[in-house]
């Protein structure tokens, strides 16, 4: 039967309440954020003033400018009260969420107790729960022995074959028996909900008793729905006793917490700005404190910066684990396997029971349609930026420039038409046309030409700027030894700018490398191993978007397998990098 209330709109009044505490949220964050504000500039004004003040006294000899003593008490007066609503920010929704949740659980307790007690005694469930261990066990008895078949004799065995079919009828049935014991759990839970009424206090037990019974990653929903309903954030999927309940917590809970980090913030700036103007003083250090503030900011920059690369890394080796680890850590199939076929088998006997991910194919594509590119972006933009440079008046400059610049400024999925429509087919008519037979509109070749066209700018601007920025000085000697145009910027301007030049093309390499809208509408998604440019294949940037794409679960490895190939283009990537710094820095050392 279907429940309407899943489906009620939210009364008038409900509605009303949840604006009123989102206008209260909103109107109390931005009034404290404006005292920060008042508060810091009245302590600038009141430690400027102090000094003065003591200037006037002692004949004017302060350590510090009185502007360093105001910015000293203002940083005390407003660093502390934001530090604390930052916090108030990254920490609130979870100190809240843990509040009402421990609410929940201690009001769902005995509902908790009656439940426990009635699996217990039911004849259903404990006997689904012996016979899922024990087919557990059996499981993995059939693992390990097929393990050691196929370390005898191969994968292709009829052997395994025999005890993959085997094992897969044992998880059949002890899927089975999972349904019938989490079937007969769901009985048991709506009977007892049935004899607690939905309103007052027993609405809040309910609400603990069913968020206790949800998957991990339901409780996320649940919560999410409970906050839609208490404070408009989003809309909520749904509109239960239950979810009310938890949003009727919410809100209390969440008003006081808020009362609190505001009153807490302004306390701090009060008691920051009280405390810097006792600490003014003729011969205090004002300028010094004030510069130790602003290095610990800039430490502080560069931390955060250094802390997201570790975070980006480590979440792709974390994930990377989880897959490697799913696939039996097979490390060298996946590095150096021929085969990308990462969809899982649905039926026993399918063959690729748990994908196949020889990733080499995507690297051969990746690299192919890069080369292309560089191919076409490296000569074209080099030499567009020597001739604009060099050789070009400043009229042609001052419209080509701009010109070219243009292109970086066009959107992918522009450039993605462009290779579709127009270079795909008459790149195919030219294959024809010269007798191969097999050519296709969706190539390596149309989405390296493309691609080349639209990173030129990358490598043109910059490499323009870097040569510009050579001294006249070094060019003037090379023309008063004789030498001429050409050979000064060969041997004297080239080299000088080799560092920058070789940074626009790294730039424009990484560009190509993480292109993906070209590559989907000009190469296609096909897993070709091929150097052949009129062939279709796909890069690792499709693959990781194509997988991650849709209604997926991050548990399988199919979707695990984007983390890997993620990781593997961000090795890839340092080592590149690694190598151009050696090679510029060998170039530096010859020039020197």
């Amino acid at each position: 039967m279907i429940d309407r209330r899943q489906f009620a709109p939210l009364t008038g009044e409900r509605v009303k309440q949840t604006i009123r505490r989102t206008r209260l949220q909103m109107q109390l964050s931005l009034i404290t954020a404006l005292a920060l504000l008042v508060l810091t500039a009245v302590g600038f004004l009141a430690g400027r003033s102090r000094a003065l003040a003591l200037a006037d006294k002692d004949g004017g000899r302060l350590h510090s400018l009185p502007g360093y003593h105001g910015y000293y008490v203002a940083i005390w007066a407003g660093l502390p009260g934001f530090a604390f609503l930052a916090l108030y920010a990254l920490a609130g929704t979870m100190i809240v969420n843990t509040i009402v949740l421990g609410q929940m659980e201690r009001a769902a307790q005995p509902l908790q107790v009656r439940y426990e007690q009635a699996l217990n005694a039911d004849e259903v469930w404990p006997v689904a729960n012996r016979e899922i261990a024990r087919l557990e066990g059996e499981i993995a008895a059939l693992r390990g022995e097929a393990e050691q078949v196929i370390a005898a004799e191969g994968v292709q065995s009829d052997a395994v074959t025999a005890l993959r079919g085997r094992q897969d009828e044992l998880q059949f049935a002890q899927d089975d028996a999972r349904f019938t014991r989490d079937g007969r759990a769901d009985v048991i839970a709506s009977e007892i909900l049935q004899a607690v009424p939905e309103a007052g206090d027993h609405a809040l037990a309910r609400a603990g008793f069913e968020f206790g019974r949800l998957p991990v990653q339901e409780r996320e929903v649940f919560l999410a729905d409970a906050r839609a309903l208490a404070f408009g954030d989003g809309l909520s999927s749904r509109d239960t006793a239950e979810l009310r309940a938890t949003a009727d917590a919410l809100g209390p809970v969440h008003s006081a917490i808020a009362w609190g980090a505001s009153l807490g913030a302004l306390g701090l700036a009060l008691a920051g700005l009280a405390l810097a103007r006792t600490h003014l003083a003729a011969r205090f250090r004002a300028r010094n404190r004030v510069e130790w503030v602003i290095s610990a900011a800039l430490a502080l920059a560069s931390l955060i910066a250094i802390l997201t690369t570790l975070g980006i890394v480590f979440s792709l080796l974390f994930e990377s684990l989880r897959f490697f680890a799913a696939i039996d850590w097979r490390v060298f199939d996946f590095l150096f396997g021929i085969q990308w076929s990462p969809q899982t088998a649905i039926r026993p006997g399918q063959i690729g029971q748990s994908g196949s991910f020889g990733a080499v194919p995507l690297f051969a594509g990746t690299a192919l349609i890069t080369l292309i590119a560089m191919m076409v972006a490296a000569p074209v933009g080099l030499f567009a930026a020597i001739y604009l440079s060099e050789y070009a008046d400043s009229r042609v400059r001052a419209w080509a420039k701009p010109a070219l610049e243009i292109l970086a400024g066009v959107p992918t999925v522009v450039y993605g038409f462009f290779a579709l429509l127009t270079v795909g087919p008459l790149l195919r008519d030219f294959a024809l046309f010269l007798g191969y037979e097999d050519a296709v509109t969706q190539s390596a070749l149309s989405a390296g030409l493309v691609m080349g066209v639209m990173i030129i700018p990358f490598v043109s601007s910059l490499s323009d700027d870097v040569i510009n920025a050579v001294p006249q000085s070094l060019r003037d000697g090379a023309y008063a030894m004789g030498a001429t145009k050409s050979e000064t910027i060969r041997h004297v301007v080239f080299p000088a700018a080799l560092p920058g030049i070789v940074g626009a093309l790294l730039l424009a390499v990484s560009r190509a490398v993480g292109e993906t809208m070209i590559v989907v509408m000009a190469a296609g998604q096909a897993a070709n191993l091929t150097a052949n440019p009129l062939e279709s294949v796909t890069t690792i940037t499709v693959q990781i978007v194509t997988l991650l794409t849709g209604d997926q679960e991050f548990n399988s490895p199919k979707t695990l397998s984007a983390f890997a190939l993620g990781l593997v283009l961000f090795v890839l990537t340092l080592i590149l990098n690694i190598i151009a710094l050696r090679v510029v820095q060998s170039y530096r050392e010859k020039y020197d």
